[in-house]
């Protein structure tokens, strides 16, 4: 047989052997890789484990590095060539070694499978415990829009700084500068939340607010002429939600009267407070004041059908007509008492010109304060009330 009949088999099977080996060194390097891997994965033990799997290089075959020169390959005979039984073993091994890749493949599918698993039913507890924090926030915040709380609610006419300046028909009273130190001290005496005032010049209202803290409606939103008629409120308490305004005619001429809205923080309820102060004396201007409390029972009757309780202050110059005339039309309470369930009944005992009046509330510790006329601080009583929104 010539030469070169006889080197081509022997050839084809060191690139087998060649190609064996390959496989071999290519499984060895997928084997540490996936080691590394797998050392790296942040997947619990209990998750995946898959410590001691041998993993083998793809079936894939690889390019063959062997060649036909003698000395190649160290199986190779001292003629170039290899034994039958030798390229036996090399498939054997390279057998095993795809059965033990096979092996491995399961394994770790078994452990994501595992793995996927288990975050599933992670991600159905933290579905099932976001749904239970929205009920809960959701009972919470029905709770909150009914759960009881208090306000105590004043009336005040400071008796408008104009008066006592010179020219003014109170002359007999100290000047503002010294009577608005008198009015904090009234309002803290009382520890009103919300005050209704009327006459509030610009200068008392500066000062009130300055030394109390408290926010005001209109306040200056209006200008400074029309800060009369400002409800003052502690905003720590109370967050603003709106404000508005109707015109009754006040001693010839029209005039904004403040509508206020506002939200109590802690709870997230919601309610109105109206201010009022219809023209004094008599002729033109009770004819003026019987129009101011017709627009006052529109205006309140109009507030309650939001569904929200709607509270009353102003210097109403008007005392039991004031009650019949306006409170049971708009379907008010009275902090100082009173019924017209059978008949207009006005509040027994001395009834001012101040008063404290709403709806959706119940009324307590009611309080006609005479201080400030005796002590010259006004020439109007101070009167408060605690309304319960239940």
């Amino acid at each position: 047989m010539p030469l070169n009949d006889h080197r081509a088999p022997t050839g084809a099977r060191v690139r087998a052997v060649a190609t064996a080996v390959g496989v071999l060194l290519a499984a060895a390097v997928l084997v540490v890789g996936l080691v590394q891997v797998l050392d790296q994965d942040p997947v619990s033990s209990s998750a995946l484990d898959i410590t001691g799997v041998e993993l083998t290089a793809p079936t894939a075959p690889l390019a063959s590095r062997a060649t036909d020169e003698p000395g190649e390959s160290e199986s190779a005979d001292p003629d170039g060539e290899v034994s039958d039984a030798e390229a036996r073993a090399a498939e054997e091994a390279q057998a095993v070694e795809m059965a033990q890749q096979r092996k491995a493949q399961r394994k770790l599918d078994a452990a994501v499978l595992e793995r996927s698993e288990a975050l599933g039913q992670l991600v159905e507890l933290a579905e099932k415990r976001a749904k239970e924090e929205r009920a809960a926030a959701r009972a919470a915040a029905r709770a909150a829009a009914t759960a009881p709380f208090s306000v105590t609610i004043g009336s005040f006419n400071v008796l408008g700084s104009q008066h006592t300046a010179p020219g003014g028909d109170r002359r007999n009273f100290p000047p503002a500068s010294v009577r608005s130190a008198g009015a904090v001290n009234r309002m803290a005496d009382h520890g009103v939340d919300i005050l209704g005032t009327q006459e509030l010049q610009d200068d008392q209202l500066r000062t009130l607010q300055a030394r109390t803290g408290m926010a005001a409606y209109p306040g200056f939103q209006w200008g400074v002429v029309e800060t009369d008629n400002s409800i003052l409120y502690d905003s720590s308490r109370f967050e603003f939600v709106s404000g508005d305004r109707f015109i009754i005619p006040f001693m010839g001429r029209p005039r904004p009267q403040p509508i206020l809205r506002l939200r109590e923080r802690v709870t997230g309820r919601e309610f109105y407070v109206v201010n009022t102060h219809p023209s004094a004396h008599d002729g033109r201007y009770l004819t003026e004041r019987r129009q101011g409390q017709a627009t006052l029972v529109s205006i309140v009757n109009g507030l309650k059908q939001s569904g929200l309780p709607v509270l009353v202050t102003g210097d109403m110059n008007d005392r039991e007509i004031f009650y019949c005339n306006v409170v049971p039309k708009a379907g008010l309470t009275a902090s100082n008492g009173g019924s017209y369930s059978s008949g207009c009944n006005p509040p027994p005992g001395s009834i001012p010109v101040d008063w404290v009046v709403g709806s959706g509330v119940s009324w307590s510790n009611y309080r006609r304060d005479t201080t400030p006329v005796t002590s010259r601080i006004s020439d109007h009583f101070f009167i408060s009330a605690v309304a319960t929104f239940g």
